[in-house]
């Protein structure tokens, strides 16, 4: 399905150098950029949700915990596969 998106015409024009100057169309140049902003925003979205369910007392204690403490038993780093 093809779809025209109309620009400013400085965004076009900018648009347009860009993929001269990356020796692609601008059509894929367009596709690229749009498909980042798209991921970029759901990887926004993502994390806002991970702020939004975290534990921020839970963290404050473990970030204020006295240094030099042995780790719990289920905080050890899983072993190494080779």
């Amino acid at each position: 399905m093809a779809d025209d998106i109309h620009l400013p015409k400085d965004l076009s024009a900018a648009l347009a150098d860009e993929a001269a100057r990356a020796g692609v169309s601008v059509d894929a140049l367009a596709e690229e950029a749009i498909a980042r902003h798209l991921e970029a925003r759901k990887t926004i979205a993502h994390f806002a949700a991970l702020r939004a369910n975290a534990d921020l007392g839970l963290l404050d204690r473990v970030l204020s915990r006295q240094g030099g403490e042995a780790p719990a038993e289920d905080d050890q780093p899983p072993a190494v596969r080779r």
